[in-house]
C-alpha cells in the first residue's frame, strides 16, 4: 500500500515535468499574444497609411482647413505613426520572451531530475521528505553545475536541439515571410512600370501616325484591366493604376497616373504628364515613374556627340580636285 502511495504522489520528476508545462502553457500565451498584436499592428499600419494619404489629397487638405475634428484626426494619425515603430520593438521582446519559455520547458521535459534541482537551488521549490532528500534537496548550484557535466551529450544533446530548431524556424520563417513580401512589392512595381510604359509607348506611336491622342480602342488597349496587385483604366487620354493591395507603407487605393495631351497649332508635339501619388511612402516605391518611356540622359549626350562626329566629318574639307 506505501508503494502504490509513493506511486500515486507528487513526486520531484513530475513535479518538475507539471512545472516545465506550465513554462510552456505561458509561453505559447505570449506567441499567441505577439501574433496576435502583429496582425493589428499591421492594421493599424494599413489605416494611417490610408488616412495619411486620404490629408495629402486636394479634399483633404481642404478639410484640415475648414474642419476642426479632420484636424484632431490627423494629429490622431501623426501619433499613432510614430507609436509604430515602439510596437515593433515590443512585438519583438514578446518573441523573445515566447521563445526563453519554451526552451525552459523543453529542458524541464526532457531532464525533470536536474530541472527539479535546478529549481530548487534558486528557491523556486522544495519538498519535504527523508534526510537523505533534504540533503540532495539543498545541493549547492556548484554541485548541480557538476551533475550537468556528467549528464550524457546525447540527453544533453536532444532538447538544446529541439530549442535550436525552434529558434531558427521561427527566425527563419519571419525572414521567408519578408523576403516573399519584398519579392511580391518589387514584382508589383515592375508590373506597374510595365503596364505605363505599353500606354505611353502606344501613345507616342498611335501620334506619330495622326498626329491626335488616342483612347483605348484608338491604341487597342484594354479600358478596364486588373490584376493582384492593382486595376487599370484607360479614360480618354488618360491611363490610371489603382494599387488593390498595401504595399510595404504604401495603401491600397493610392492612384498612379498618366494624361496624355497634343499640343502646339501649326507644328503639333505629343505632351506625357507622368503623375505619381503624392504620398512620400508611395513615391519611394515607384521613384523613377516620372522618367518613364524619356530617353536616358546618358544615351542623349552620346547620340548628340554622335551627332557632332558626323556633322564635323561632314564640313571638314573636300579633297582637292586634279
Amino acid at each position: 500500500m506505501t508503494e502504490e502511495k509513493e506511486i500515486q504522489g507528487l513526486t520531484p520528476v513530475r513535479t518538475a515535468r507539471l512545472v516545465a508545462s506550465l513554462f510552456a502553457l505561458m509561453g505559447m500565451v505570449f506567441l499567441l499574444l505577439e501574433r496576435t498584436l502583429s496582425a493589428v499592428l499591421q492594421m493599424a499600419s494599413d489605416g494611417v497609411q490610408l488616412g495619411l494619404t486620404r490629408y495629402d489629397s486636394f479634399t483633404g487638405r481642404m478639410a484640415l482647413q475648414n474642419f476642426a475634428e479632420d484636424r484632431q484626426l490627423y494629429k490622431l494619425l501623426q501619433d499613432v505613426q510614430e507609436l509604430l515603430p515602439s510596437a515593433d520593438v515590443a512585438l519583438t521582446f514578446l518573441l523573445f520572451i515566447a521563445i526563453v519559455l519554451l526552451a525552459i520547458s523543453l529542458v524541464g521535459l526532457a531532464l525533470p531530475k536536474l530541472f527539479v534541482h535546478i529549481l530548487v537551488a534558486i528557491k523556486l521549490l522544495k519538498w519535504e521528505s527523508d534526510s537523505n532528500e533534504e540533503e540532495d534537496g539543498e545541493a549547492s548550484f556548484r554541485e548541480i553545475l557538476t551533475n550537468i557535466g556528467e549528464i550524457p551529450l546525447k540527453k544533453l544533446a536532444i532538447p538544446f536541439a529541439v530549442i535550436l530548431v525552434i529558434i531558427v524556424g521561427i527566425f527563419g520563417i519571419r525572414s521567408c515571410h519578408e523576403s516573399s513580401k519584398q519579392a511580391s512589392v518589387e514584382s508589383a512595381v515592375e508590373e506597374l512600370q510595365q503596364q505605363a510604359l505599353t500606354y505611353i509607348k502606344a501613345q507616342k506611336a498611335y501620334f506619330g501616325k495622326t498626329k491626335t491622342v488616342g483612347n483605348a480602342k484608338a491604341l487597342q488597349l484594354a479600358d478596364t484591366s486588373s490584376t493582384d496587385y492593382f486595376e487599370y483604366k484607360i479614360s480618354g487620354s488618360r491611363f490610371t493604376a489603382i494599387s488593390r493591395v498595401p504595399l510595404e507603407n504604401c495603401p491600397a487605393g493610392t492612384k498612379w497616373s498618366v494624361y496624355s495631351e497634343a499640343k502646339g497649332v501649326f507644328t503639333k508635339e505629343i505632351a506625357l504628364y507622368r503623375q505619381p501619388p503624392k504620398n512620400s511612402a508611395c513615391i519611394n516605391l515607384t521613384p523613377n515613374f516620372k522618367n518613364l518611356g524619356r530617353p536616358e540622359k546618358g544615351k542623349k549626350s552620346e547620340d548628340a556627340k554622335a551627332n557632332d562626329q558626323k556633322s564635323k566629318d561632314s564640313t571638314a574639307k573636300a579633297p582637292a580636285k586634279k
